[in-house]
């Protein structure tokens, strides 16, 4: 059995802390760790990650490293008389968690006997799709990713009606519980779909990029489809708190997001997170910086 753990509001671990919080027998997933890919043979633990620690476009997604790594045998090792004893941790149930957790709970069906079509194509789209921070170039009126939108939402509402700031346990397990039912029918052909709304506002246009406010759930694909390359969304949080998301295109854009990332570090009272193409405020308390604090200390660093 793989037991979940859904901790919204704790900050990232290191690996030597979630060994040491967590022992033996235990998954972290997608940035409950803040380093890329771990493995402790002794301890039977692992951290799969793309956020830190890693070149984030030649890294694939939390997912399809957990894919891979089932169909390299990694599930063999948490099994004791003949049954699988495991707990993964999350923080968070976007897209990459829900379907990470899916793989482990369903690793029977990612098995090399039983491999399925439907399977691998999701999984490879939101590899592509998660990589690249929503940036992959498929067209916007590709058939599958309305397929894919029906999928996943559950988060993408949740997420765009501020549920995310609530970091509520039973919420964040609801709506991994949610899209792990949504991908079984998709896999049994009793899947449906959902029109994309790729709608967003143009809060600031910046000489190198742009700041935006998310409206429909699939704004990311949109602003892609415009032009946008770099960009910084927000969405208002609680006691004039923010959310951000910061991301370019790929890091051939000329838009630092590591350093940007230290820098809004000096100015913010919780750590911002991420990688070289994608990161954001504080996944657990958001940002205390305005949208114009947060532009000002952008420019600041392109100058």
């Amino acid at each position: 059995m793989i037991d979940l753990k859904v901790f919204p509001n704790i900050d990232p671990l290191s690996w030597d802390e979630f060994r040491k919080q967590y022992g033996t027998r235990s998954i972290a997933l997608d940035g409950f760790v803040n380093e890329g890919p771990c493995w402790d043979s002794e301890l039977i633990a692992a951290n799969f990650n793309h956020h830190e620690g890693v070149d984030r476009l030649m890294t694939r997604a939390t997912c399809a490293q957990v894919v891979i790594a089932l169909r390299q045998g990694f599930i063999e090792r948490f099994e004791e008389e003949g049954t699988v004893n495991a707990t993964a941790y999350v923080n968070d149930c976007d897209e990459d968690v829900c379907l990470s957790v899916f793989a482990l709970k369903h690793h029977y069906l990612i098995d090399r006997s039983v491999m399925s079509p439907l399977l691998n194509r999701l999984i490879s789209m939101e590899d592509h799709m998660d990589t690249t921070a929503g940036a992959y170039p498929y067209p916007k009126d590709l058939p599958v990713l309305r397929e894919l939108n029906w999928i996943f939402r559950p988060y993408r509402v949740f997420r765009q009606n501020g549920g995310l700031i609530r970091r509520n346990a039973g919420e964040f397990y609801s709506i991994i519980s949610d899209v792990s039912h949504r991908i079984l029918a998709h896999l049994t052909g009793k899947g449906e779909e959902s029109d994309l709304d790729l709608r967003y506002k143009l809060y600031s246009n910046q000489r190198r990029w742009s700041m935006v406010i998310e409206e429909g759930l699939n704004a990311k694909t949109g602003m892609f489809s415009d032009g946008i390359k770099a960009y910084l969304s927000f969405r208002p949080s609680v006691e004039n708190r923010y959310a951000y998301t910061i991301g370019r295109m790929s890091k051939f854009i000329d838009f630092d997001v590591e350093r940007i990332i230290q820098e809004l570090n000096k100015h913010d009272d919780a750590k911002w997170g991420g990688g070289d193409t994608i990161g954001g405020s504080n996944r657990a308390k958001g940002s205390k910086l305005s949208p114009d604090e947060v532009i000002e200390i952008v420019n600041s660093c392109l100058n």
